[in-house]
């Protein structure tokens, strides 16, 4: 088995009583990831995401690649999956050590399953056809999951399983949300989906509107325009979002603008006998963002994109750029936290993986 040098970034942070964050970024460039197909890690876009706890973490990514890693990311091996060299996986659901589940953006568009900890892989879906683009992929448990993909004939797409991912069935088309023409998903980073409480899934979007979506299958549905997020062109809008108990934050930009200051949004939200009110918006000001996490004290979060990674508070955010509230200035995707544990990882193009502790 081979090795290949790649750079790991241990992150730091450290908060006070105050709540201003301070943060120490140790480069550490001699560790190894471990692969037998030869991978020229830095041709590889990770932007799929789960950390299961503080010592399990999984990745996908471009040319059919995946990682995973067993001790907290000191350590791990990156694979091919034969058959699939040409797929793009933005996005992965880890429920252990040896389960697995990967979406694959573009065409043809595929869902794999693995029960033994990547050795192989399940076909579960498959859709042949250049009119299905699959976006994002999110479980309320370990049988029950979503995949949203972009509109179809106007509305969008979701399949659904209640087995664990080892089936999956269309949503009724009656059932899913219009799409204004020109508005769309981001397959940047697997989070503009996510799954809510009492069986509710919500979304984000760009491109012509820049919208929050929020869905009870079968039930009730809203949604929310972003009108401080840039949007008009394929490029401009939401792509992410994050969620606590009364809190949502919501980043994005414009990724051919990556550099230009984007007014992103924190709201308080409470559900009500109509569905769900967002109220009270506060700004924050980044760059574009293409992804968004809370840590676990559910006041402080961090944003990525391929111009860095901001440290915030819900209470005291920042209100320009500014060097205190930065981690890194590198481009990274994707940001998750563990499901169960402290531990929060990024990871990026050029096979980057951060980890922050």
């Amino acid at each position: 088995m081979q090795k290949n040098l790649f750079l790991f970034f241990s992150v730091f942070v450290l908060l006070n009583q105050s709540a201003k964050a301070q943060n120490q970024v140790s480069l550490l460039d001699s560790s190894r990831i471990e692969h037998a197909d030869s991978i020229r890690l830095s041709s590889i876009s990770f932007r799929g995401l789960s950390v299961v706890n503080d010592k399990i973490i999984w990745v996908s990514g471009s040319k059919g690649c995946f990682a995973r890693s067993m001790d907290g990311g000191k350590t791990f091996q990156l694979k091919r999956i034969a058959g699939f060299d040409s797929a793009d996986f933005r996005d992965i659901e880890a429920f252990d050590a040896n389960t697995a589940i990967l979406m694959s953006s573009g065409h043809p568009s595929y869902i794999l399953k693995t029960f033994d900890g990547g050795a192989h892989w399940n076909k579960v879906f498959e859709h042949q056809g250049n009119e299905l683009f699959l976006d994002a992929m999110d479980f309320w448990d370990a049988q029950n999951g979503i995949v949203i993909g972009d509109p179809i004939a106007a509305r969008f797409v979701f399949y659904r399983t209640s087995d664990g991912g080892n089936t999956w069935q269309a949503l009724d088309v009656k059932t899913c949300p219009w799409a204004v023409e020109g508005e769309s998903l981001f397959a940047a980073s697997g989070t503009c989906m996510r799954c809510m409480p009492n069986n509710s899934v919500a979304f984000v979007t760009g491109g012509s509107k820049a919208t929050f979506h929020w869905l009870q299958i079968g039930k009730k549905y809203q949604h929310f325009e972003l009108k401080s997020l840039p949007q008009g062109q394929a490029s401009m809008g939401a792509f992410s979002f994050a969620f606590t108990k009364d809190r949502l934050l919501i980043v994005g930009g414009d990724y051919n603008q990556d550099t230009a200051l984007t007014k992103q949004g924190i709201y308080t939200y409470t559900y009500t006998k109509d569905g769900l009110a967002l109220l009270n918006p506060k700004p924050f000001y980044t760059n574009y963002r293409s992804s968004v996490e809370f840590m676990q004290d559910g006041e402080h979060f961090i944003s990525c994109g391929t111009k860095g990674a901001d440290i915030n508070s819900t209470e005291l955010t920042l209100t320009s750029q500014n060097t205190n509230n930065s981690l890194s200035n590198l481009s990274f995707n994707v940001i998750r936290k563990a499901k169960k544990g402290k531990l929060l990882v990024m990871a990026g193009n050029k096979g980057k993986i951060a980890i922050i502790q």
